[in-house]
């Protein structure tokens, strides 16, 4: 019985020895799979990680270049209401001038009626001979215009709309409705007349403290509606008041 443990033992010892190295090499394998998963999770998360952070990088960077439009749109801005409203000043300073330094400021004024009533003007509204307009051949359109007859004195307010006349020692054109107002419709139908410009091209009076006022009279006293700065609201109301008062005017006055 010695004899044969003798023999076999040597035996079982090899075989356990042959199967030993496989099973320390499965061991091995399962380790590198283990960590080769570990290192592909690692570096998802790092790739989620970068990407998350190059969107917020973006996203920061396109706020940033969107609030420098709007700073620059905003000063953009600022600088043109400035500059327009110096160019506005300027513009008023200039006609001042002109108007209390112009050189032809008397002539002969006519007027034109029904041929025209309806058709185009220069400024591209229709001819309305009942409303209180004039041409002139320099004046810009919009440009309002004090006319006193110097025969009678009186005096109308008109917005330039149209260019002429155009036959020589005539200064202006109005229409039905002023001259009507000078007593030139009806009887002379030219007249001497006096040309005084108080306002800039908006319509807006020349003087700071002066704006429009309708005056007209009732049976007790005389009554003023204003004021106006702008000469187009100052011509609504006087539409307004003519069908219950024809001989209401748009006069300039002291707004204070």
């Amino acid at each position: 019985m010695k004899h044969i443990l003798r023999f076999f033992l040597p035996l079982a010892v090899a075989f356990c020895l042959t199967l030993a190295p496989p099973m320390n090499v499965d061991v091995m394998a399962a380790s590198t799979s283990s960590k080769e998963k570990a290192g592909k999770k690692s570096s998802s998360a790092q790739s989620h990680k970068s990407k998350a952070t190059s969107q917020k990088a973006k996203s920061e960077k396109k706020s940033l270049s969107e609030n420098r439009k709007d700073r620059s749109k905003k000063a953009t801005s600022h600088s043109g209401k400035k500059k327009k409203s110096a160019t506005g000043d300027s513009n008023r300073d200039l006609w001042l001038k002109r108007a209390q330094d112009s050189e032809i400021m008397t002539g002969i004024a006519s007027w034109y009626g029904e041929k025209a009533h309806g058709g185009p003007t220069a400024s591209g509204i229709h001819y309305d001979m009942y409303t209180f307009t004039a041409a002139h051949r320099t004046l810009p359109m919009g440009t309002i215009v004090r006319v006193t007859d110097q025969e009678n004195g009186k005096s109308v307010m008109v917005c330039v709309t149209d260019r002429g006349p155009y036959i020589n020692g005539r200064i202006i054109d109005l229409s039905y409705a002023a001259a009507r107002q000078l007593d030139l419709a009806d009887s002379r139908g030219i007249g001497k007349v006096a040309l005084e410009v108080v306002s800039d091209a908006e319509g807006t009076p020349l003087r700071e403290d002066q704006a429009y006022f309708v005056r007209y009279t009732t049976e007790r006293r005389s009554e003023k509606v204003g004021p106006f700065r702008a000469f187009v609201d100052a011509a609504a109301m006087h539409e307004a008041l003519r069908q219950a008062h024809p001989e209401a005017e748009v006069v300039l006055d002291s707004s204070r």
